[in-house]
């Protein structure tokens, strides 16, 4: 491929990435979940004990989320209640009360909009991450390659904005 993009916190050899967007991990539960009637954040031992729709292991959200809850909190997630590989299974599951799950607030903008998931914070715990344009190292983008790398860090920009 001429260019891709990851959310995850690892970059394989003999790639040149760069920052296109921030986006940031969500806790979200259904209206009616525990969570969502407290205005108080639960801490990283709470998320970290609960058992989350997840994406699939290997997963960059998955990954991502792991790498913080170790890195952060010194924590490891309980075992998934649910591994799903695609984000509107994990939201639809989520709003529906399966369980809580951790996804992109981009992904979940419109369901938190219309107030079919709600966002738990989360006390000190940044899950805040870049997503990055990456391309072979050595090359330059040219044609369609570079004009995608133009638009998607245009949208960034305008998302941050």
């Amino acid at each position: 491929a001429d260019i891709g993009f990851i959310e995850g916190p690892d970059l394989a050899d003999g790639l040149r990435a760069v920052r296109v967007a921030r986006d940031e991990l969500t806790v979200v539960v259904a209206p009616g979940h525990p969570w969502s009637r407290s205005p108080a954040a639960i801490t990283a031992a709470e998320l970290a004990a609960a058992a989350l729709v997840a994406r699939e292991a290997g997963s960059g959200t998955r990954r991502y989320l792991e790498q913080a809850m170790r890195e952060q909190a010194g924590l490891r997630l309980a075992p998934p209640l649910a591994e799903l590989s695609a984000t509107t299974a994990i939201s639809a599951s989520a709003a529906a009360g399966a369980g809580p799950a951790v996804l992109s607030s981009l992904a979940v903008a419109a369901e938190l909009a219309a107030g079919t998931l709600r966002a738990i914070s989360v006390s000190g715990l940044d899950l805040s991450r870049d997503l990055r344009a990456v391309w072979p190292a050595g090359r330059r983008l040219t044609g369609p390659a570079r004009d995608l790398h133009a638009i998607a860090t245009r949208a960034g920009r305008a998302h941050q904005a």
